[in-house]
């Protein structure tokens, strides 16, 4: 199954893999919950802003301080797709072998379950079920899947279940800039993150949630404006697509009830179904000014390294450009490898933006080119 799964990716664009490093793919899950049915955080004292302005909590796990990859740094749940992935997805949904939205929605649920023990499953009251299986219970259940991503058909079968991959909404893609990915190891990721607004059947198992302690050593809860303030103000660490996601949120998403709709709504159609593949650009000592002049009013810092990474639909990016003056950047400073860094979202209503013609689309990974 492994050449398999590979050739899947291959097919999805052959320049994904390429002679040197590959971008590896992942999926991630951003798990909403409403406000009453998780505890409070209690770990990072007062994160509020003023009233709160989401009626919903968003879980975000620690990962561990000896991760190879952005240790300490707040992230979703979720992880690199296996190729045991494929077989689950062909085994409990009966999809295709080159079915990789499947493989990588059946990645997504497996990584829940296994970072937080949320188990996205249909039907929700079959988790429940898990803790009465064979095996030990819910805890065994996540050890064993850890070892072997391949148990995520074993567990269904105990549980009498499937992954529920229909309610997972798509968020958004983002590859790993050029940059980024030589300078990892092993490369980087071409990161696909889908957005669950739980429903009122999965209380309990929300209100037990626990970080693994293996790759991940914590679990909060936070509405998108505690997560901002808290790494606005350096209580956590966070990389840009967390930020940026949660950024989205935050601003446009009040309510759990209308996550659903936004999701899927034609405005945000470009950031939804194309790939967002950072691109650095040069910014104007005017630019840099004025960045700083928002994050440290009075502060001698304009001499200050900036960052600026272009977006699709960025007027500078050079494969999905917007018109003239259109703008979709994140401007950061500080130790952004660590997700440590001062971030600030530039963005043009997005209706406003043409979409990228259907043949460019056709070999949208020819963007780990730049």
């Amino acid at each position: 199954m492994r050449s398999g799964l590979r050739q899947m990716y291959c097919a999805a664009g052959p320049d994904s893999l390429t002679a040197g490093k590959p971008w590896r793919l992942s999926a991630s899950v951003v798990v909403l919950a409403p406000r009453g049915l998780v505890p409070e955080n209690r770990e990072l004292g007062n994160t509020a802003s003023g009233e709160a302005r989401q009626d919903y909590k968003v879980c975000l796990l620690r990962r561990g301080a000896r991760s190879s990859f952005m240790p300490d740094v707040m992230v979703f749940p979720g992880g690199a797709v296996d190729a045991e992935d494929g077989a689950s997805a062909c085994q409990l949904l009966n999809a295709q072998a080159d079915d990789l939205d499947a493989v990588v929605r059946c990645a997504a649920i497996r990584e829940v379950f296994e970072e937080s023990g949320i188990g996205i499953l249909e039907p929700l009251s079959a988790a429940s079920r898990l803790q009465a299986a064979p095996h030990g219970g819910r805890s065994a259940w996540r050890q064993a899947i850890h070892k072997d991503p391949s148990q995520l058909t074993a567990l269904c079968a105990a549980a009498g279940a499937t992954p529920a991959t229909s309610p997972l909404l798509p968020w958004c893609s983002f590859v790993t800039p050029d940059m980024e990915h030589q300078r990892l190891k092993k490369g980087g990721f071409d990161a696909r993150f889908f957005v669950w607004p739980s429903p009122p059947e999965a209380a309990e198992q929300l209100a037990e949630a626990l970080a693994d302690g293996q790759e991940t050593t914590g679990l909060i809860w936070l509405s998108p404006d505690e997560a901002l303030a808290a790494q606005a103000a350096g209580r956590v660490a966070m990389a840009p697509p967390q930020w940026y996601i949660l950024r989205e949120l935050a601003d446009n998403c009040p309510f759990l009830a209308g996550v659903a709709a936004y999701a899927s709504g034609a405005s945000r159609a470009l950031v939804r179904d194309y790939p967002i593949k950072p691109y650095p650009t040069q910014l104007e000592e005017s630019e840099i000014a004025e960045f700083w002049a928002k994050k440290s009013p009075g502060a001698e810092v304009a001499k200050a390294p900036v960052m600026a990474l272009a977006y699709p639909g960025d007027e500078k990016h050079p494969v999905f450009p917007g018109p003239p003056g259109a703008r979709h950047r994140m401007l950061l400073s500080g130790e952004i490898t660590s997700g440590a860094g001062r971030y600030e979202l530039q963005r043009s209503e997005v209706s406003s933006i043409p979409l990228p013609l259907k043949e460019v689309m056709q070999d949208w990974r020819r963007l780990a080119k730049l």
